[in-house]
């Protein structure tokens, strides 16, 4: 059964940074036994659907800076999930392929979306379950072009820097 509502949960945007905070949360419970990391386990995930991806393309799909990927391919290849290789088209870019080992860690694994979007949506109709991903997807449009139109704008706020502070860092943008 539902608690009660109060005005702070009826905030719209507190609400979709709860569920994303308890969504996070369980999943990070779920990879604690694994001794992973939800970027590690994208990462591995991303790989397996991509062999051969180079290390440039998993920083644009995981939507992270090329050091903090280069990093995490580190932690990966150390950790032995991922083997990195020269890629012979291109000297200097890798390419990179999971191990035995990172396979068999994601089949263990691999029933956790399916089983948390389970629990999220039971007790919601397959129409408000529609509606709500109806809703969720016009949301994340309207948000990537509001960070869009922002970054047409950098160049703007740069050259008045007397006016503005402005930082831009592989995290995002300070203003």
């Amino acid at each position: 059964m539902l608690s009660m509502i109060t005005k702070q949960d009826d905030l719209l945007g507190t609400l979709i940074h709860d569920v994303a905070h308890l969504l996070r949360h369980e999943i990070d419970d779920r990879l604690r036994p694994f001794n992973l990391t939800r970027a590690k386990w994208l990462a591995l995930g991303i790989i397996q659907r991509n062999p051969d991806l180079s290390q440039s393309e998993l920083a644009t799909r995981l939507e992270l800076g090329a050091a903090s990927v280069g990093r995490l391919v580190d932690r990966l290849v150390q950790r032995g999930f991922v083997n990195r290789a020269q890629d012979p088209n291109d000297r200097r870019s890798y390419t990179l392929q999971i191990t035995q080992d990172a396979a068999d860690v994601l089949a263990q694994l691999d029933g956790v979306p399916d089983h948390l979007e389970r629990t999220m949506l039971d007790g919601l109709s397959e129409k408000e379950i529609d509606s709500l991903s109806n809703s969720l997807l016009k949301i994340k449009e309207k948000l990537k072009l509001s960070v869009a139109s922002l970054a047409a704008f950098l160049p703007i706020l740069a050259s008045d820097a007397s006016k503005s502070l402005l930082a831009v860092t592989e995290y995002g943008i300070i203003i």
